[in-house]
């Protein structure tokens, strides 16, 4: 697909639709237009569209966002935000004009593809997940609907998963759940996923995930000790009875979380080794970093805090690695949910908030976290309140 850049009018035409943009907003198109494919920090655009001007970075991206709303309904024009790096324009050749690929139907070639996904996830690999479903077209492969959405959410990608059309809010509900998390307080994010959990809005599985996983560790920040010990029997009782094997390293990071908060130092410490060696044997990523992150915050708990910085600051590093975004905001909030309740203050908490604002501003929650609590709340509140909350 081609395009016609008419430089007097700042009009842009894709056939016979025409597209009319401000003068800056053309030139920034236009330039990643005749560089498509190719990615570019704010920096190199900055240069290259406002070369003698000094606006900042955020310049980049209001032109980025004003540019992805009027290109909205051309749908082979995509916008990318390439993570941590800057931006990228793809222009998507029209497939219903060109025969398709025959691998991509080829149910065993589908298999393998699946495989791999699953691998990737369990090793914490997001970049290789990325990568796999960048170059579906390339490669002949057809991404399975679940893993289009799950990209979506291991990447952060806010915007898209408040605002797509492409799948209906329930499909989304159970994602969006899980980065409400580190955007409300605990007791407000308890009382959503209790809604979600007496309710008929998500599928057995993720039904089972969230009583299992993932409202354990919310438990612990409201100080329901107890009640989030009663939770890890059963949830080990799960995981034997329904051959959750892949969930056993999760769980028992979730259980040293939860020790942290409120068991003594013995039970912390017999965690702790259980998991290096557990981590030595299945040196996933994800969990490696989430493991530092808590090694940090036990020597918070300790009063070592010049030892527990490097140890957090290791952990976030590995979780950005990952590309996990969902696990690297919700660390990053952990450790001031920690530091708040442990009544640590000074130049630590001043940094962590700091890390944190400057990670959601990556993500785009200041523009998109409060929409996206809200119709999560929104949505679960039509739902009438179930007698027999299926918790324990």
């Amino acid at each position: 697909m081609s395009l016609q850049f008419d430089e007097g009018t700042y009009t842009v035409t894709r056939r016979t639709d025409s597209i009319q943009l401000l003068a800056k907003e053309f030139a920034l198109f236009h330039f990643l237009y005749e560089n498509k494919e190719k990615a570019f920090t704010r920096s190199q655009l900055l240069d290259s569209v406002w070369p003698l001007e000094y606006p900042v970075e955020r310049t980049v991206d209001d032109h980025v966002y004003r540019l992805r709303k009027k290109l909205k309904h051309w749908e082979e024009v995509s916008l990318d935000t390439v993570r941590g790096y800057g931006y990228r324009l793809t222009i998507r050749t029209n497939m219903a004009a060109l025969p398709a690929n025959p691998s991509a139907h080829d149910l065993e070639m589908r298999e393998v593809i699946h495989g791999l996904f699953r691998k990737y996830h369990l090793f914490g690999q997001g970049k290789s997940m990325l990568t796999l479903f960048d170059q579906q077209d390339a490669l002949g492969i057809q991404i399975d609907s679940f893993y289009q959405l799950y990209i979506h959410f291991i990447q952060g990608d806010l915007e898209w998963l408040i605002t797509t059309e492409e799948f209906p809010f329930e499909e989304r509900l159970y994602w969006l759940l899980i980065f409400v998390h580190a955007l409300i307080e605990p007791a407000e994010s308890l009382r959503l996923y209790e809604q979600a959990l007496s309710s008929p809005a998500l599928s057995a599985d993720q039904l089972r995930e969230l009583r299992i996983l993932n409202i354990v560790e919310v438990y612990a920040e409201v100080g329901q000790y107890r009640r989030a010990k009663a939770q890890l029997v059963e949830t080990y009782r799960v995981i034997e009875t329904d051959h959750l094997l892949n969930f056993k390293l999760p769980v028992s990071l979730s259980e040293l979380y939860v020790e942290l908060w409120g068991g003594s130092g013995e039970r912390v410490e017999e965690q702790m080794s259980m998991l290096r060696s557990s981590l030595k044997e299945a040196p996933y990523l994800r969990e490696i970093g989430r493991f530092q992150v808590m090694e940090g915050l036990w020597l918070l708990r300790q009063g070592r805090a010049r030892e527990a910085e490097p140890r957090m600051d290791d952990g976030l590093a590995v979780l950005k690695m990952t590309l996990n975004a969902p696990l690297y905001i919700n660390s990053a909030n952990q450790i001031l949910l920690f530091m708040a309740h442990h009544r640590i203050e000074g130049r630590l908490v001043h940094k962590y908030r700091q890390v944190y604002a400057e990670i959601a501003k990556e993500y785009g929650v200041p523009m998109y976290g409060q929409r996206i609590t809200n119709e999560v709340r929104a949505y679960l509140s039509s739902f009438p309140p179930a007698s027999d909350l299926p918790l324990i």
